[in-house]
């Protein structure tokens, strides 16, 4: 019996040793920040799915307002949260060469050499195929066909609210942001508004924030290690199918790619990239093809998903905002001769600036990330960041610090007349990344965002309901910061 107790203190003690080794990193570096427990460190909460990131980053942000950086533990792994955005321009920009990781690594074969995740070469070496992909001419051909997705999606809508007016918009716009996705990522044509299957809410409904990164943070490169993936088994099946179909298609010359498909059908039958960057060793497998699927796919329908989400609840919230909206819209196409066009798009400025505020509220992501590959000493820093550390820009804290918005909480679009953006800090609005590893599909994004709202303009007034909710919640479990409850809207037909 002695040495059964002998040994269970002796496991006991070597495991609070290890859960707890690191935890005097950032206070032998005098950096301020929350005292961590055994195992979980400083994301207790965020572990048990009672809190996301994105929250726990702007609490953190707000109990330490005269720091320019807060030390923590995500699990054991030393992690610093960067306040300050002259720092922050350093990080993401400056001294890119020195951040260029995301810091978050897993299986290949399961999806993890995709263009988010993978290391700075192959980063570097999809970056290159895949920004020609997103040019204004390459946008500017693709317009007409996703405006008759916007005509479809909103005489859709016509039919749909002869029997129920109050609809779930989240649901709903799936039909509008999962048909233009897999329009403008494979050229597909597929009719998400009379599909009876809904194929595509599997997808959707599988992409929650896997257990195993805490796994990793807590072992650090055990995923990478034991070839484990933060993927759902059917995201990674369906995403391999996809690809498996894209490469079966017929050939593609350089000069005609339009679409992710027919680059990844290059990629894999030419053996070579389109481009004359010095290209890394990178053997072109069915699962880095479908990593690029999954990244492309779900960023376009996801992000813009949520985006439209967040935005048509804000209209309906603000009468007035959505009134001087719909008087641009419908001035702009008039004086255009009833068109509607990329330029059209374009014209309507109060309509980007409804997107930029979305977005200022809502930025999608939890935070940027970034991991550093070498040991580091930033300006305004007296202390070295230590090779493979995380640092996290918390976007959703900035974008709501009244240092740089007033009035944060409110829904103002004005607050982006050019006049305040030259003002404002380059990095206090980062709904998009900022420097080199920032978002390629953001001026689609506004395209596809701009399509959608000013065709539901045109047709329809958009209005709150007694089971609308009356504050914000997000869903703790989604990689995304995602409405937790259904966001429930009425939709009322405009006088012809």
């Amino acid at each position: 019996m002695t040495s059964y107790f002998l040994v269970l203190a002796t496991l006991v003690f070597f495991l609070y040793h290890y859960f707890t080794k690191t935890f005097n990193h950032w206070k032998s570096k005098n950096v301020k920040g929350p005292r961590p427990i055994p195992l979980f460190g400083n994301i207790l909460q965020v572990a048990l799915r009672n809190k996301p990131n994105g929250i726990f980053f702007r609490e953190l942000y707000q109990q330490y307002p005269k720091e320019k950086v807060i030390g923590i533990y995500q699990m054991t792994s030393p992690t610093l949260i960067i306040r300050d955005l002259d720092l922050v321009k350093q990080i993401m920009i400056k001294n890119f060469d020195m951040f260029p990781d995301r810091g978050t690594y897993f299986s290949k074969d399961g999806l993890g050499e995709n263009i988010f995740h993978s290391d700075a070469d192959t980063w570097k070496f999809l970056r290159y195929q895949f920004t020609s992909l997103y040019t204004t001419c390459k946008i500017k051909n693709m317009f007409h066909r996703l405006a008759d997705r916007g005509d479809k999606f909103v005489n859709c809508i016509d039919n749909m609210i002869s029997k129920q007016p109050e609809q779930d918009t989240y649901q709903l716009l799936l039909k509008y942001t999962v048909t233009t996705s897999l329009l403008t990522t494979l050229g597909w044509d597929v009719d998400t508004f009379n599909d009876k299957t809904e194929w595509y809410h599997t997808l959707d409904q599988n992409l929650n924030n896997s257990p195993l990164n805490e796994i990793n943070q807590l072992f650090s490169g055990i995923l990478t290690k034991l070839n484990l993936s933060v993927l759902a088994k059917k995201t990674r099946r369906i995403c391999l199918k996809i690809a498996k179909a894209c490469v079966e298609q017929e050939t593609v010359s350089n000069n005609n790619i339009s679409n992710v498909r027919e680059l990844l059908w290059h990629l894999k039958h030419e053996g070579k990239a389109i481009t004359d960057e010095a290209e890394p060793n990178i053997e072109i497998t069915d699962a880095l093809l479908a990593g690029q699927i999954w990244v492309f796919y779900t960023a376009s329908y996801l992000n813009n998903n949520v985006t439209l989400t967040y935005a048509l609840y804000y209209l309906a919230c603000n009468p007035d905002v959505q009134e001087k909206l719909r008087e641009e819209v419908d001035k702009v196409i008039k004086n255009n001769g009833n068109g509607f066009t990329y330029e059209i798009v374009k014209e309507m400025k109060y309509l980007g600036r409804v997107f930029d505020e979305t977005l200022r509220l809502h930025p999608t992501t939890h935070g940027l990330v970034r991991c550093a590959s070498e040991d580091v000493k930033l300006e305004g820093l007296d202390f070295t960041i230590k090779k493979g550390t995380n640092v996290v820009v918390p976007s959703y804290a900035i974008h709501r610090d009244e240092k740089y918005y007033s009035e944060p909480e409110r829904f103002n679009p004005d607050r982006f007349l050019a006049e305040y953006d030259a003002e404002r800090h380059p990095c206090a609005y980062i709904a998009f990344g900022i420097g080199r590893r920032s978002c390629l599909g953001s001026q689609l994004a506004r395209i596809q965002f701009g399509i959608c709202i000013a065709k539901l303009m045109q047709r329809f007034k958009v209005e709150t309901t007694q089971n609308t909710c009356s504050s914000l919640t997000f869903d703790n479990w989604h990689m995304l910061l995602k409405p937790k409850e259904a966001i429930h809207l009425k939709f009322v037909a405009r006088d012809k």
